[in-house]
């Protein structure tokens, strides 16, 4: 035999206590001194509308879309959508469509405010074809550079079909004998144009000959395409009509959202009566939907190590609100030893033997260690300004952890690279290297000679704050990228000085240091 579920009380003290476990409160502390747990229905009522939408299309050349309805001309389409528009607002058969549709919904439609529900059934694509608006069908447009003759003036001669003699410069006379007549001209002084040949046009550049260019419109199709989508479907306005809910049970649906309520927390049911419901409003009738949720709902007045409140839970799945924070007096010694940790006064192992400081402790070297990444783990028991502190301490105690190894590393990584400076610069690596460079390129081998620089002692000193909490917390995931605090901004602002120093110092000053200069 089946043992009963357990109640929303039972369930709701079972979340409580498990929050407390490791935390500093006995779970025994957290206690029910008297509860009421009920059923609730609450009714709501949603209109529904007609909503049509056009999404208009243009491009060129015919219809590319298969699924479209061609109409002759653009003024049927518009004509055909608008009476697509209208038959589908008269015919109610939108109603049972929109209705179906709501019914694949996870809340059968309950609670969704100016939703947008859409047909594809109810929908359609028109689209009609007509000559291009700029070629009238003509595919080409008048050429403007010849105005559509297909040719231009040659360039060279100027239309006279003749140039001066390219041989003997115009002069008439053969400049390899002094005296005759130039072979090429004749004593003409002028040659037949080399370019048009005599025939004082050239093609057009443009339209090369073609008279026209084509159509830019329509991309040299003739023809282009209006295509409008008629999206029908209708939009929802939603409306709770229930009143007289307890206040507890109020707060726990606005924290749930009644939209959400679809979602495992109540069963719902949509009832449209035989014959759709309508109201009558300003002449139109409004297709109404009724709904009904059947929710559990129990309110506890419960016992918290001597401290008393009154909560609530809601839901199926057990939504809990009003709890106080009652982790926070639970966890106030271990939230000491974790600040004077954060001050370097006390090792960071011994704060975290309370549970919920250990969590927070992991989530902070995943790269996690947010307020909604701990919220999930303790929706409630902590509050804000607990969980804030927990936080900037944690990340505080894990920076005092590894300072003495960052420290190391950063001003082993300054000597390092001022080392690699001194001998591009000063040693004159940096010269004979680049010897034959342009500056342009000087300064982009300096600057990367920088970037990689202030690259490797990044990743070191990344590196060197991974090795020592994997050393100190084995146990613990760490992310790839790890803070490493004012210490790694001092190091990075240590290795520029020390290039800016020994370039300043450095007795053959790079090139475009000197083009700078002067």
């Amino acid at each position: 035999m089946n043992a009963p579920a357990p109640t929303l009380a039972e369930r709701a003290l079972a979340r409580l206590r498990a929050l407390a476990t490791g935390n500093g409160l006995e779970p025994a502390a957290i206690t029910i001194l008297e509860t009421q747990e009920s059923l609730f229905t609450l009714t709501g009522k949603m209109e529904v509308s007609p909503l049509c939408e056009s999404e208009p299309l243009a491009y060129a050349g015919g219809i590319r879309n298969k699924a479209a309805k061609p109409v002759e001309s653009f003024a049927a389409l518009q004509a055909a959508v608008a009476k697509h528009k209208e038959e589908f607002r008269e015919n109610p058969d939108w109603v049972n469509a929109t209705i179906q549709e709501l019914r694949t919904h996870e809340s059968q439609g309950w609670g969704l405010e100016n939703a947008k529900v859409t047909l594809p059934q109810k929908s359609a694509v028109f689209a009609a074809t007509q000559n291009c608006p700029s070629c009238d069908g003509r595919k080409m447009l008048t050429c403007t550079q010849c105005m559509g003759q297909g040719t231009v003036i040659c360039t060279q001669c100027q239309g006279q079909g003749r140039e001066q003699c390219y041989y003997c410069g115009g002069r008439g006379e053969d400049p390899q004998q002094p005296g005759q007549k130039c072979h090429t001209c004749q004593g003409t002084r002028f040659a037949p144009c080399r370019f048009c040949q005599t025939n004082k046009y050239l093609p057009c550049p443009t339209c090369h000959g073609r008279r026209g260019t084509p159509c830019p419109t329509c991309q040299g199709n003739g023809r282009t395409t209006q295509e409008v989508a008629v999206v029908c479907g209708a939009e929802t306005h939603f409306k709770l009509i229930t009143d007289g809910l307890p206040s507890g049970l109020r707060r726990g649906l606005d924290r749930i959202g009644i939209a959400n309520l679809g979602k495992g927390h109540a069963d719902i049911t949509a009832e449209p009566p035989p014959e759709n419901t309508e109201e009558k409003r300003e002449g139109a009738r409004i297709p109404i939907l009724l709904y009904k949720v059947v929710l559990p709902y129990a309110e506890l007045r419960m016992g918290f190590g001597g401290k008393k409140a009154v909560i609530s839970v809601v839901g199926k799945r057990c939504a809990i609100s009003g709890v106080p924070a009652f982790l926070d007096d639970a966890l106030k010694p271990w939230r000491e030893k974790l600040h004077q940790a954060a001050r370097g006064a006390a090792p960071l192992e011994a704060a975290i033997e309370a549970r919920a400081l250990k969590e927070i402790l992991a989530l902070t070297v995943a790269g996690k260690g947010k307020t909604e990444e701990v919220r999930r783990l303790y929706p409630f028991g902590l509050s804000s300004e607990m969980l804030s502190g927990i936080l900037v301490d944690t990340q505080l105690a894990l920076n005092k952890t590894t300072l003495k190894t960052r420290t190391i590393i950063a001003t082993l990584c300054v000597i390092f690279c001022a080392a690699i400076f001194y001998g591009l610069f000063i040693f004159g690596l940096e010269g004979y290297l680049t010897f034959g460079w342009n500056r342009f390129l000087e300064l982009a081998a300096d600057l990367a000679v920088l970037a990689g620089t202030l690259s490797a002692s990044w990743a070191m000193l990344n590196f060197s704050a991974r090795f020592v909490l994997k050393r100190r917390f084995p146990q613990l995931a760490l992310a790839l990228k790890q803070k490493i605090g004012k210490t790694g901004l001092s190091m990075l602002g240590g290795i520029v000085l020390s290039f800016i120093i020994f370039i300043l110092l450095a007795p053959v000053k790079p090139l475009w240091l000197l083009h700078l200069v002067h």
